[in-house]
């Protein structure tokens, strides 16, 4: 059978062909069957098809013969629906819309209702609630709010929408469900920051933790001083890959120059599943406290401090002048004597 444009058989051809191997006697009916594809977009009317028929005369003698006929089949509009997810993926944990297109194909009025389900998702509320008219084919937005759990294991959830629609010649329902699969990401956030002082030193130690469910690499902590008098050693610290799940820490050194404020900005920046650079900050205040001068202190020494020990040091000449005194003495040289008055006085 030979097809009207736009019609196609399903080989895509303008030709289709069916065969039977059996005798069909005198008066019988032999029922032929083909199958057509007609596009969405074909329009309304009549088409003409030709149908060319070869067979075989069995008596009195073998005859083979061909028959030709040209018939008329009118194409009407034709009412369907579909839909189309526009949502590629889910996040764990979190309250987030499913958004569907939802396509009529047809030319007399109908009025379309929306409902979703779901087993797995919480749909916590769906638009649009009300009944949708129209009497011209077209696409019409849909979305369903749904809650993700944070701890499924599974690589996507569905949901199922259900389109009713009503004609005047014609009903019916549409349902499809979709699986939505899950992103899976890396998210890297500082868990805690903190730092200590020593003079003019400063030490800035953080944690940095994934709590997405993909690996997060190039793992890079950058620091920036924000303002002048604060000097960062290691502006860039590489950490590498941080698995899903995991954490880890870094130090940054910097050195004030002098006593005050100061405000520094720490960038995380990693490479996640979905081949782009993602990015976390932390901003932190710093107060330096005190910082030692270099500078040779000379400490003065007190008279009072050093009394006892020139005290000290006077009775004992006091006592070698004395015995010497003494000595003399006893020899009858009372010259020593005066010498041992001159001795007490120096003491003194």
């Amino acid at each position: 059978m030979y097809l009207p444009k736009p019609l196609t058989g399903l080989d895509g051809g303008s030709i289709v062909k069916t065969s039977h191997m059996e005798f069909v006697p005198k008066g019988q009916i032999l029922p032929l069957m083909f199958k057509v594809i007609v596009p969405l977009n074909t329009p309304e009317g009549n088409y003409t098809f030709r149908l060319k028929i070869k067979y075989t005369i069995l008596a009195p003698l073998p005859e083979e013969r061909k028959w030709e006929v040209k018939f008329s089949l009118p194409i009407s509009g034709r009412t369907y629906v579909y839909t189309e997810l526009l949502t590629e993926k889910l996040e764990k944990g979190k309250v987030q819309n499913i958004n569907f297109n939802v396509v009529y194909v047809g030319n007399e009025p109908v009025e379309l209702n929306i409902d979703f389900h779901s087993d797995a998702l919480s749909i916590l509320d769906y638009e649009p609630k009300a009944h949708i008219l129209t009497d011209k084919p077209g696409s019409f937005e849909a979305s369903a709010k749904v809650y993700c759990p944070p701890d499924v294991q599974v690589n996507g959830l569905p949901i199922t929408i259900s389109v009713i629609y009503k004609t005047l010649q014609a009903s019916g329902t549409y349902t499809k469900t979709y699986i939505i699969p899950l992103a899976r990401k890396a998210e890297v956030v500082f868990t805690e920051v903190q730092y200590t002082t020593s003079g003019s030193s400063v030490i800035i130690r953080g944690q940095l933790v994934n709590v997405g469910d993909y690996d997060a690499k190039y793992l890079t902590v950058y620091a920036q001083a924000l303002g002048e008098g604060l000097t960062v050693e290691n502006p860039t610290t590489y950490l590498g890959t941080l698995a899903a799940g995991e954490g880890t820490s870094f130090l940054i050194y910097a050195s004030a120059e002098r006593i005050g404020k100061y405000s520094l900005k720490l960038s995380a920046k990693y490479y996640g599943p979905d081949m782009e650079w993602h990015e976390t900050t932390e901003e932190i205040s710093i107060k330096t406290i005190g910082i030692a001068e270099e500078k040779e202190k000379i400490t003065p020494i007190k008279y009072e401090e050093i009394l006892p020990i020139i005290i000290g040091l006077s009775a004992v000449t006091l006592i070698i002048g004395f015995i010497m005194g003494w000595a003399d003495t006893r020899g009858g040289r009372v010259l020593e004597h005066n010498r041992l008055i001159e001795v007490f006085y120096q003491g003194t």
